[in-house]
């Protein structure tokens, strides 16, 4: 296991431990916490994330992005979800961004992620990136949308800490292309891999449904789709789209 790692059998959750373990130390950009199970992962907005113990990968990740203002944040979403892509990609899998966070399979949900901010002076002074990566679990509870793993995908058992130091390898890379000043092809590359991005999709917001056509997400977050030649902009939680998926 790589020196920045931090390993635990069990935690309230990955994310929460590196916030609780700055208030008493400093950490090194790149630092890792990994655990077996989380006894509160938490997913976006009320969500959970809940998986069997030691059969995934449950991680988080510590980033110091000061060079990116806070209204650019979704700059490490994109980061983040393509480096998952990348993982899943290198080892044969098709796979989509569903936004905001995340990670489709030909048969589910795959992947999710949380990312946490803190602001200092309209800069990010630091993020954690929480990363939920199904790997060996074959039985899920009835999700909407369902839910998929690697092992679902390929029948082959997968070792989580491999898997983690992929998926470590390809979110600093993409990170370091986001520092680099690389803008442009994480947003064409984030843009190539959303989920229903430029076809026609049904779409509800309130009581509105409507046809319309994913052109991208702003800087901001924002879901933009494309309705009677108007571009409206949507916030998480704002909008509504079916998926769908081969269960075979």
């Amino acid at each position: 296991m790589r020196s920045r790692w931090i390993k635990h059998d069990n935690l309230t959750s990955t994310s929460s431990f590196i916030s609780d373990l700055l208030k008493l130390q400093t950490l090194e950009e790149g630092t890792v916490v990994i655990t077996d199970y989380q006894d509160d992962g938490r997913g976006q907005g009320e969500h959970s994330w809940q998986s069997n113990r030691g059969e995934n990968l449950l991680m988080s990740l510590l980033l110091y992005p000061a060079f990116l203002s806070a209204s650019r944040q979704f700059h490490l979403s994109r980061v983040a979800s393509l480096a998952l892509c990348d993982t899943l990609e290198n080892l044969g899998i098709d796979v989509e961004i569903k936004w905001p966070n995340d990670i489709l399979s030909s048969k589910g949900k795959i992947a999710g992620i949380l990312i946490e901010h803190s602001i200092t002076a309209g800069n990010i002074s630091r993020t954690i990136v929480g990363l939920g990566l199904n790997l060996n679990q074959t039985v899920f509870p009835p999700f909407q949308p369902p839910a998929s793993s690697l092992c679902l995908e390929t029948g082959k058992v997968s070792d989580v800490a491999e898997l983690g130091e992929l998926v470590e390898t390809c979110l600093m890379n993409r990170y370091n292309a986001l520092k680099a000043g690389q803008t442009e092809q994480l947003e064409k590359d984030f843009l190539e891999h959303l989920y229903k991005a430029g076809i026609p999709s049904a779409f509800k917001s309130g009581e509105d449904v409507f046809i319309g056509t994913i052109k991208g997400v702003n800087d901001f977050g924002e879901l933009m789709v494309e309705h009677e030649g108007e571009i409206r902009t949507f916030a998480h939680g704002a909008i509504r789209m079916e998926v769908k998926f081969d269960q075979a």
